[in-house]
């Protein structure tokens, strides 16, 4: 099994998770565009909370240190909080600085990740019904790809130029 493909797409979402905040100011990252969709700010911390829940899986210790803001430990699996219009969120660049401290180490590590463990059934399963690791990180990239698609969308909402590829 080869987990290259997969560190790959990990790293590119690193990029784009930089790429789609770019120029994006502080007093944007709380803007709604209905109460129904989240922030850029929501959704930035989100996706790093989500990249640190997994490191002990892939034998990082990392912790988020703003988990609390988006688990819920008495939630069921997979236990994210929903937008909270009481709580005060990191700022992007918070989030930004704890995405590019942590992302190095969490594609290294995934990429590094051997057939045995690649293939080991996990005790939970994912919306692919695979409950293997490698399943598991393809679901992984592919919750990225949505969430870095929806903050693409709020930056053009937002009034700023499409997110770079580069």
């Amino acid at each position: 099994m080869s987990i290259q493909i997969i560190a790959k797409q990990f790293a590119l979402h690193t990029r784009l998770f930089n790429n789609v905040l770019e120029g994006v100011e502080e007093s944007q990252a709380g803007k709604r565009m209905t109460e129904e969709v989240n922030h850029l700010q929501w959704i930035a911390g989100h996706l790093t909370n989500a990249r640190y829940n997994y490191a002990p899986m892939i034998g990082l210790s990392d912790i988020f240190p703003y988990k609390d803001l988006y688990m819920d430990s008495t939630a069921p699996p997979p236990g994210n909080r929903a937008i909270n219009a009481s709580i005060k969120y990191p700022s992007l660049t918070e989030i930004l600085k704890c995405w590019n401290s942590y992302s190095p180490a969490f594609v290294e590590a995934i990429s590094k990740l051997g057939d045995a463990q690649l293939s080991a059934e996990l005790p939970f399963g994912t919306p692919i019904n695979d409950k293997t690791m490698i399943g598991f990180l393809g679901f992984l990239t592919s919750h990225e790809s949505y969430h870095i698609g929806q903050m693409s969308i709020i930056r053009k909402y937002l009034g700023l130029g499409a997110m770079s590829y580069k």
